[in-house]
Order: C-alpha cells, then structure tokens, then sequence
C-alpha cells in the first residue's frame, strides 16, 4: 500500500464514520419533534428547522447540533482525503 492510498484512506474512512455519526444524530433528532410536527414540517423548510423550539424539544435541539458539529467534520475530512490523494499523488 502506497502513501498516498494509505493518507486518503485514513482520512475517507474518518469522513464516513463522522458521516454517519451524524445522521444518527439526525434521527435522533427526528424523535424529539413536538406534538403534532410531521416529519415533512421540519424538513420542507427552508430554514431545514434549524434551533426552533417549536418544532423540536430540547433534546432534539441537542442532536441538532451534534448532528451539525459531526455532518460538518466529516465533509471536512473527505476534502482532505482528497487534497491528500492530489498532493500526494505528484510525488
């Protein structure tokens, strides 16, 4: 295995890890919607639903941001596997 494989890989499978960890958040998420708040309430929105206490409880506002926080590194690390894939790749 190559550097270059062996750099992008460690930094994709982070990635999808973080990325998955983020849609469980995100389901979890959906499980503290308030009383009477369809699934296609909060996520037809063009807001997405983001820190309304009216459509989610607390504790779904803390998968929110869990969901957020992990979604945001994970995009992060598949980027830098890719840059790492390209830079390494000119050696």
């Amino acid at each position: 295995m190559t550097l270059q494989l062996g750099v992008a890989a460690a930094f994709g499978v982070a990635g999808i890890a973080a990325l998955a960890i983020a849609v469980v958040h995100e389901r979890r998420m959906q499980a503290h919607r308030r009383d009477g708040v369809s699934y296609s309430d909060v996520t037809l929105r063009r807001d997405g639903g983001w820190r309304r206490e009216d459509l989610f409880a607390p504790e779904g506002l803390v998968h929110q941001r869990q969901a957020s926080r992990f979604g945001m590194v994970g995009a992060t690390l598949l980027i830098a596997g890719l840059i790492a894939w390209m830079v390494l790749g000119t050696r």
